[in-house]
């Protein structure tokens, strides 16, 4: 008989044992009200990720100042019977819950950053204060029946200036020195345990470097953890990053799974208790050889959890070779970061529509025995959704796709560098759909109306093509065709348009050692499009690479010497290189023209369009608007 993987063993954090290995780390998800109040969507997403086997939680809770939405409140006393439905639900399914004592407040490297409100500027007593502060939400934590609680001393926030040498400019006994910048720390795990009892738990998380120009390092931080080792503190859990070097804090998918078990093996090797390792784990396999090497006691699983709340679960099946189809996070950063931090809405995941929407939103078998049959043409993600939401609600679902594997566009997407993982979205339709009854048909492409209730128009949008004067000696491609191709045989190329189409196309052109010209006038800088952190490691690639970007201009003409680009001013200029070169079109797609829709709606056939096919969006767009059609799609009563 097999021996349970080492990541489903149970382990101890103090006094109190968790069952398994597994983490949900602190994230800023945007569940709570918007005065700090525990809602029941907090409470769904906690709960059904503990029924689906994690082990512990760590949920940030603000122990003063002003309540937001980030997270919820313990700001005073009156705020602690409300974390009670939440925590007994959470334990009666079998999980530990810490609180990670987290303020909404200062944060260095963000915009709202004032100095004048930072722990610096405050007098010895006024930080003695904070300190105390912090202690006293931990005490409120441990009556609101937390099992523990994390000190946030990562990423810029408030304790994390006060434990950085580069930042910290108190001239007191709270900086300075390395011990001096650690003691409002070790202060705080004293009179945390003073108040709230030795078996108390209390986890620091700390950035094990901070990865900004002249900031702190691995050996520094290990110092700072047998500080607070000594000072009574049962588990370090180690992170790294800074908002000045977000791509690291929340990793994109070119950043390799347990980046971090380095940082962990060595803190390991000096410390007592056990530490906690974080680090874009997608892979159980990753945090099993974690566990297995000595690099972590604990694995954090943040985004991964967005994505599958069965993620530890799937564990004990997929050991043993079991079928479990598991959504796996691929990186992106779209709903779970660049969204919420650009909209300021609530955490989304771009293959997950039903995260945020947990305690709202159940597919039932309301067509089950009543023979609904549904064609979906087009394997893209958005036919693949609805694929998956129609056959869960009980209809018999037939996808036909033209070429010879799943996928669409989201498929070639995958070939730009860096996101081999995107893949993962496509191969978890492959095992899902089948298991649920939906017939895949390749290599099959139609243009009339099948037998069925119900057409599912998923075949994409049109490449839009401006009206450009492009001179007949330039080869000129779309995007698309020219991913599929994958020849790189011209020295040069111009890329029109300066979406995320058009830099990924780039990016594949500059890893071939070819030279790359990008023009586009989005008013939008790249990160925006992109997000801080994937932007962060194209950007380098870029400069390494010497792509040209030439922003907010469009492409007035081009011949075979070069292109003439009007900017927003009304300017003109030309832009040559040595040599000949061709043309790439990444300017986007337009909904599926009125005729091709009209093949599809004749015969009082019901017909509904998802994707691109119905307007030009993103693969998350494509995914969340499938799934919001096909699950509240009425159907008639049959006989």
């Amino acid at each position: 008989m097999n021996a349970a993987p080492s990541i489903l063993t149970p382990a101890k954090i103090g006094p109190v044992e968790i069952r398994n290995r597994i983490v949900t780390s602190s994230m800023c998800l945007y569940f709570s009200g918007k005065n700090g109040e525990v809602t029941d969507k907090m409470t769904a997403f906690f709960v059904n990720r503990a029924k689906g086997g994690m082990g512990a939680f760590i949920i940030p809770a603000n122990p003063h100042g002003e309540n937001k939405r980030a997270r919820g409140s313990l700001a005073d006393d009156s705020r602690i019977a409300q974390w009670k439905p939440l925590l007994d639900a959470v334990h009666g399914a079998g999980a530990k819950v810490f609180c990670q004592i987290h303020p909404s407040s200062t944060q260095f490297g963000r915009k709202e950053f004032k100095s004048e409100t930072s722990p610096f500027e405050l007098t010895s007593t006024e930080l003695q204060s904070l300190i105390e502060s912090y202690a006293i939400g931990a005490l409120r934590a441990k009556k609101a029946g937390f099992d523990g609680v994390e000190i946030h001393g990562a990423h810029g926030h408030e304790v994390a200036l006060l434990l950085s040498e580069l930042l910290n400019t108190r001239t007191d006994l709270y900086g300075g020195t390395l011990e001096n910048c650690a003691r409002s720390v070790t202060e705080m795990v004293i009179r945390m345990k003073e108040l709230c009892g030795a078996d108390f738990p209390v986890i620091l998380r700390v950035s094990g470097e901070e990865r900004i120009p002249g900031g702190r390092k691995l050996p520094e931080s290990l110092k700072i953890c047998q500080l607070v080792q000594k000072a009574g503190a049962d588990a370090i859990h180690v992170s790294s990053g800074m908002p000045q070097s977000e791509e690291w804090e929340c990793p994109p998918s070119e950043v390799e799974q347990g980046h971090l078990a380095w940082m962990g093996k060595a803190l390991k090797e000096k410390l007592k208790i056990p530490v906690i390792v974080v680090g874009r784990v997608v892979n159980w396999e990753v945090g099993e050889r974690m566990v297995d090497h000595g690099e972590a006691d604990f694995i954090a699983v943040a985004r991964a959890s967005l994505a599958e709340a069965r993620w530890a679960d799937s564990i004990s099946h997929l050991a043993k070779g079991e079928f479990y189809p598991v959504r796996k996070c691929i990186g992106c950063n779209q709903g779970c970061r660049t969204r919420r931090e650009q909209n300021k809405s609530m955490a989304a995941c771009l293959q997950n529509p039903v995260l945020g929407q947990e305690e709202l939103l159940h597919i039932t078998e309301d067509l089950k025995g009543k023979n609904v049959r549904v064609a979906v043409i087009g394997g893209g993600v958005a036919g693949l959704e609805a694929a998956n939401v129609l056959s869960k609600r009980g209809a018999r679902v037939t996808v036909f796709e033209r070429e010879n594997r799943l996928g669409g566009t989201f498929y070639w997407a995958s070939k730009a560098p860096g996101k081999a993982s995107y893949t993962n979205v496509i191969e978890y339709y492959e095992k899902l759909l089948p298991s649920q009854g939906v017939t895949i048909v390749l290599n099959r492409a139609l243009d009339a109306v099948p037998e069925g209730d119900l057409v599912v128009l998923a075949t994409g949008g049109d490449p839009i093509v401006p009206p450009i004067p492009i001179d007949e000696s330039v080869k000129v491609w779309n995007a698309l065709d020219f991913i599929k191709r994958n020849v790189f045989d011209a020295g040069r190329y111009v890329i029109v348009g300066d979406g995320i189409v058009g830099y990924e196309v780039a990016d594949a052109v500059a890893e071939r050692g070819k030279e790359a010209v990008v023009v586009g006038n989005d008013p939008r800088d790249p990160v925006a499009t992109l997000g801080v952190a994937r932007w962060h490691f194209m950007e380098k690639r870029f400069a390494e690479s010497g792509v040209t970007l030439v922003r907010r201009s469009t492409v007035k003409s081009i011949d075979a010497k070069g292109l003439t680009v009007r900017d927003e001013e009304g300017v003109e200029t030309r832009v040559e290189g040595k040599g000949p070169f061709e043309c790439v079109l990444a300017c986007g797609y337009k909904p599926a023209s009125p005729e091709f829709i009209e093949k599809f709606q004749r015969n009082g056939v019901r017909t509904l369009l998802v994707g691109n096919a119905e307007k030009s969006g993103d693969a998350m767009d494509a995914i969340h608007g499938a799934f919001d059609k096909t699950i509240s799609l009425a159907f008639g009563a049959r006989g």
